[in-house]
């Protein structure tokens, strides 16, 4: 059967409307922990595929609520309809939410807490997992996950002591260069962000730089989950925590203070201020294709985009790990990407075969696949030359072989170019804090990061304020 794509909210009778985002505003209601309804073991959960299973009784459907699929191809999307057309027994209804992530988080926790859309799969960040899990939103699965798993990918989908999703992909941000506007011919990318700003003087400079820009560096600062992320990436890189690891606040340090001081300075000092303040991905990427900065910071689907036939900039610019501050420490990145999760409502038939697709998208094969089309691997492997297994992702009749094709040409290891500083950036990449009450957190976070940004408020006193105000959020309140 051929899966179908539609868009706003999905019941199981079929039908269909678009809800307002008020509901999105209140925080989840902490119901449970575990829930036992059909599909699942004796402690709740879903247990593993036990090899194939036979034929459905009926002919039934299997509902996918995700986020639109941002990648060339799209390849998400092809993946699961690949599984679907290999199904006699199932039709894949792929239901989709809005690009950006919050607004893919508000439409998700109002269907579910109210009942009103009958999704048996959703694919949500990775740091909503707890929120989903305490909220009794998503069940819990029997079963480990893929031992090639990166280690902190896996972490992402455990909540409580139970594994509650299955990592889909995972992400880490890369820095974007330009590689050919510098008369030096020696040049190599900045690995400091010392250098990266001394690199923006230079593509200033008349004889430093063939072609010269007004503003050197842009990123994610608009009031979204991008800041929040941003702002991470920033106290990271002075050795600072707004939340440690046992989830006490730390916020008012003198190293948070720093981090968000050198925020602040590269947005006065080298990005297009009246852009930067507002920017997401896709205005980031514009930004750098139309020859705006020679450097960006932004995730890995971005690559292909920007090489693909047309762009500006195709075949004149690089990536290569976000940045460090000089102490011989390497960047670090906030480590992204999307789990597949099993709704606490979906059926018994639906729940087992929710998880014959969870399995089958974490696959070698489908895991290569990602990767070809800009996406990162959860599985470590892929990212191996000699192990490699090759996509086998058939064409879906929407072009031309070359138009349908990953985008760049691979090295003479077999893999796309971004292939070797993802992983690079994954093996440091650092999970945003786990915690059931994470939309507050970021929420929080980006307001009074924007403040510092828009009102030129301290760095001491959002430092401050933001120790002050998390301690109770962190705690539910």
């Amino acid at each position: 059967m051929t899966g179908r794509v539609m868009t706003g909210r999905v019941t199981r009778e079929g039908r269909r409307s678009v809800f307002g985002t008020a509901a999105a505003a209140s925080a989840l209601l902490l119901i449970c922990a575990a829930c036992t309804s059909g599909g699942a073991g004796d402690d709740g959960a879903v247990p593993p595929p036990q090899g194939a299973s036979g034929p459905a009784a009926t002919h039934r459907v299997l509902r996918v609520a995700t986020a639109s699929d941002v990648s060339v191809g799209p390849v998400r999307e092809r993946l699961i309809e690949a599984w679907d057309k290999s199904r006699d027994d199932y039709t894949v209804e792929i239901v989709k939410l809005p690009v950006a992530a919050d607004g893919v988080r508000s439409q998700l926790v109002a269907a579910l807490q109210s009942g009103s859309a009958d999704y048996d799969v959703v694919n949500i960040d990775v740091a909503w997992t707890a929120e989903f899990a305490a909220g009794g939103l998503i069940r819990p699965l029997a079963g480990g996950l893929p031992d090639d798993m990166w280690p902190r990918v896996a972490e992402t989908a455990r909540y409580d002591g139970r594994t509650w999703a299955v990592p889909f992909n995972t992400d880490a941000g890369l820095l974007y260069y330009r590689t050919d506007i510098w008369k030096d011919r020696n040049w190599r990318p900045p690995s400091t962000w010392g250098a990266l700003e001394l690199d923006v003087i230079n593509a200033t400079t008349p004889d430093r730089a063939e072609k010269l820009f007004e503003d050197g560096y842009i990123t994610q600062l608009g009031p979204y989950e991008g800041l929040t992320v941003n702002a991470q990436e920033a106290v990271w890189a002075r050795g600072g925590e707004l939340v440690n690891s046992e989830g006490e606040v730390t916020a008012a340090s003198a190293e948070v203070q720093n981090g968000l001081a050198d925020l602040y300075r590269q947005y006065e000092s080298i990005m297009p201020k009246g852009l930067a303040r507002n920017a997401d991905e896709h205005d980031s990427m514009v930004a750098f294709r139309d020859g705006k900065v020679p450097f960006m910071r932004n995730w890995p689907y971005v690559y292909n985009l920007l090489d693909a036939r047309g762009s500006k900039v195709r075949h004149r610019f690089g990536v290569a790990p976000l940045p460090g501050r000089g102490d011989g420490k390497a960047g670090v990145s906030v480590l992204g990407g999307q789990n597949l999760a099993i709704t606490a409502n979906s059926e018994q038939e639906e729940a087992r075969a929710a998880r014959e697709l969870l399995d089958y998208l974490t696959r070698p094969e489908q895991q290569r696949c990602l990767l070809e089309y800009g996406f990162a691997p959860v599985l470590k492997s892929s990212y191996d030359p000699s192990g490699t297994v090759a996509c086998s992702l058939p064409e879906d009749g929407g072009g031309s072989g070359e138009e349908q094709r990953a985008g760049p040409e691979h090295g003479k290891n077999g893999l796309p170019p971004y292939a070797a500083p993802l992983r690079r950036a994954l093996e440091t990449a650092r999970p945003r804090p786990v915690t059931p009450y994470y939309a507050a957190f970021t929420e929080l976070v980006q307001t009074e990061v924007h403040g510092l940004l828009t009102d030129g408020t301290d760095q001491e006193t959002v430092a401050t304020e933001l120790s002050r105000r998390l301690r109770p959020v962190m705690k539910g309140g």
